[in-house]
């Protein structure tokens, strides 16, 4: 097991530890990410946590949202409309609709069209991995640009409207509506985690990009997949609870890593394209 650099890599760290990966990913058959609130903050997006964190900001709202919602959906929807609701969520909502893709979130879309990733299971609501065009995605805590029934779970895209009053009952169902994200005591719908735990079921290895691993039950998929026998690959500037479980534990930012990752993969031997070159040449 590769032992991680206690701070940011150095330059030739950083590249022994990717040609390390490069070695992983190449022996692969089935790759998965699972990328949590450290690539957000590439994009600017505020985490919770942490020194710079929205809950250290203004303090850890409570936990109860989903069920104030469900006792008063129409209320719920009118101080959200109105700007009635707590500070922290006033600030996230300003930074994501300011947020764009940055490198790293091309570079993971650019390992799934190379065919080094097959899927990424986001903890991030900010619908920046589909913007930067991944394909395979599950969105555990959900997408801020979708509207979810919470009965039948049928999703609606937004785009960038902006809903002013509390949606219709769902069209299928005639279920309760409400944002597709997670909120605070509010249950994985069943759909999204059965998917996440499918895509964990087929990973032979694991790239844990930008997450602490301590928010549940998304983090447990880490613990399922290394014990099913994946290859656990991480890449955060700072150690993590899931760093003992590593086999490489790359001390740096996705925007820096993923796509000197695409690179180097690109240029492997061992790489879907230039196998497919060499056979045509054969």
């Amino acid at each position: 097991m590769t032992r991680p650099a206690s701070q940011t890599s150095s330059r030739e760290e950083l590249r022994s530890q990717l040609e390390e990966i490069v070695s992983i990913v190449s022996e692969s058959s089935y790759v998965v990410g699972m990328t949590g609130a450290g690539m957000s903050v590439e994009s600017g997006i505020p985490p919770f946590r942490g020194a710079d964190g929205l809950w250290t900001k203004y303090g850890t709202p409570p936990m109860d949202g989903y069920s104030d919602f469900k006792k008063d959906p129409t209320g719920w929807w009118n101080r959200r409309t109105n700007e009635k609701i707590d500070a922290h969520i006033l600030e996230l909502r300003d930074a994501l609709q300011n947020a764009e893709p940055h490198a790293g979130h091309y570079a993971l879309a650019g390992l799934e069209q190379e065919g080094h990733l097959q899927s990424v299971i986001t903890q991030n609501i900010d619908a920046l991995d589909e913007k930067a065009g991944l394909k395979n995605l599950v969105e555990i805590h959900g997408n801020r640009t979708k509207l979810r029934c919470i009965e039948c779970g049928d999703r609606v895209s937004l785009g960038d409207f902006v809903p002013l009053f509390a949606p219709d009952p769902c069209e299928k169902c005639e279920g309760l509506v409400k944002f597709d994200t997670v909120m605070f005591g509010e249950p994985i719908p069943d759909d999204v985690m059965a998917a996440s735990r499918a895509e964990i079921d087929k990973a032979d290895c694991v790239l844990a990009i930008g997450t602490s691993a301590t928010v549940r039950p998304a983090s447990g998929l880490l613990w399922i997949a290394e014990a099913s026998g994946a290859t656990i690959i991480e890449i955060n500037p700072v150690e993590t609870k899931l760093t003992p479980l590593c086999e490489v534990s790359l001390r740096t930012t996705a925007g820096e890593a993923l796509p000197l990752l695409l690179t180097m993969l690109e240029k492997s031997p061992e790489s879907p394209e230039s196998k497919h070159n060499n056979q045509t040449l054969e």
